[in-house]
């Protein structure tokens, strides 16, 4: 379960105004280009602007299709956000100290404490996986202490498009991703939870993560990706997304041009984006202004 770890850290990092996160995507047949733009989901919105040739982008493009549609998100009702929501709690027939040992629930109750302030009995009611994606948000926050003050970067791209009359979509729905990440098995989730815990690397982490953007190194990424991830766990989260993307993107292509915003971590490898794109036809070339 090492990849919630590394898709959650490579989120959360802040890329420097140098990064080569902005791709174009033109031929194969299309007759207007198309965008692409590696986002981490935690720096502000005005970051946007610091972006070399982001915001050119996002003025040539008729839609803004991100990983999902946050604007249909926010129009959720109150039992769709409920139903969201229950994806995340324990289920009634499960207790949450049934899946740890007395030793294991003991230490974890120490890093709660020390890391949330609270045992872990009185977050009995959430998943492993939930708790372990609340510890992520506090060490987020030690980074970027304004992180859950502002709009981060996906959702004000969606906003922008929105008050300017462009079409907006997602590649996926929440509910999918909310799957990936709630629906494995508790055991499984427990034992992410205790190998967070107990090797407690998520700075360093972000850290590898940080150097790799402040050089543009997208090899440096990719390199840091296979060391925290095996490959069922990078075909789970990564791959079989990327692939599911690569298909909608080759159907919506040709008909709009399209500014993509997606999390950067999908853009690197043999299955990144770039790849997959340039292997079905499509030219991908930076975008440096």
């Amino acid at each position: 379960m090492k990849r919630i770890l590394t898709i959650l850290a490579l989120s959360a990092v802040c890329l420097t105004s140098n990064a080569q996160i902005v791709w174009k995507i033109s031929g194969n047949g299309i007759k207007k280009a198309s965008y692409i733009v590696g986002t981490h989901h935690s720096c502000p919105d005005e970051y946007c602007d610091s972006i070399p040739g982001l915001m050119k982008a996002f003025k040539k493009v008729d839609n803004v299709i991100g990983e999902f549609n946050m604007i249909k998100m926010k129009q959720m009702t109150p039992q769709e956000m409920e139903q969201m929501q229950s994806m995340m709690m324990m289920p009634a027939d499960t207790s949450f100290a049934s899946l740890f040992t007395e030793d294991e629930k003991a230490r974890l109750d120490d890093y709660l404490k020390a890391n949330l302030g609270v045992p872990s009995d009185m977050l009995a009611s959430l998943k492993p996986m939930a708790i372990m994606i609340t510890l992520m948000n506090r060490k987020i926050l030690e980074i970027m202490p304004d992180a859950n003050k502002k709009t981060g970067m996906d959702q004000h791209l969606q906003n922008l498009a929105k008050a300017e009359g462009k079409g907006i979509d997602g590649l996926e729905s929440m509910n999918y991703q909310m799957e990936l990440l709630f629906s494995g098995s508790l055991e499984d989730q427990a034992d992410a939870l205790l190998e967070y815990m107990d090797t407690n690397n998520t700075k360093e982490l972000l850290m590898q993560l940080t150097d790799a953007y402040k050089s543009q190194d997208l090899d440096r990424l990719w390199e840091v990706f296979q060391e925290q991830m095996t490959d069922y766990e990078y075909d789970t989260m990564v791959k079989v997304r990327n692939l599911n993307w690569e298909s909608r993107m080759k159907e919506l292509l040709p008909k709009q041009s399209t500014l993509f915003v997606v999390g950067a971590g999908h853009l690197p490898g043999e299955y990144g984006m770039i790849s997959l794109l340039r292997k079905a036809g499509y030219k991908v070339t930076p975008v440096k202004k």
